[in-house]
């Protein structure tokens, strides 16, 4: 009856210590009201139409630690000691060139220079060359 008192205890503690590593460096995802093409906020504050990437919140902050096509204020972005995923994969994914074009020149990809290095890239295969995103 000891011996299995004493498994089940160190059954539970081995349960606790592998659930707190579970998921720690898991990258975050987006958020699923940036990503469902349904326009959740009635327009509200919409770059055009509302919809995913068209959205202003999920324009510059799609992540699911954000509120989704809520603005997150600036102060509450990027708090998280998880990787994130790529905001030009976001914009490339769900909203095509018009999105990527905006976030280019608006400095979006800036502070990422990876980020930058693919917009670059991606805007360089659409034929269309990075001087004629608007300003």
């Amino acid at each position: 009856m000891n011996n299995a008192r004493n498994g089940l205890i160190l059954a539970l503690i081995l349960g606790l210590i592998a659930t707190a590593f579970t998921g720690v460096n898991s990258p975050l995802g987006y958020s699923s009201e940036c990503t469902d093409g349904i326009d959740n906020d009635q327009d509200s504050g919409s770059i055009s139409g509302g919809i995913d990437a068209d959205d202003e919140g999920c324009f510059y902050y799609p992540f699911n630690d954000g509120n989704g096509e809520e603005t997150t204020p600036i102060g509450e972005r990027y708090n998280s000691i998880r990787d994130y995923p790529s905001l030009f994969d976001y914009h490339r994914d769900y909203g095509g060139f018009p999105q990527v074009c905006d976030a280019y020149s608006f400095g979006l990809y800036d502070s990422n220079p990876l980020e930058k290095i693919e917009a670059n890239t991606w805007l360089d295969s659409q034929g269309i060359p990075r001087l004629n995103c608007p300003p």
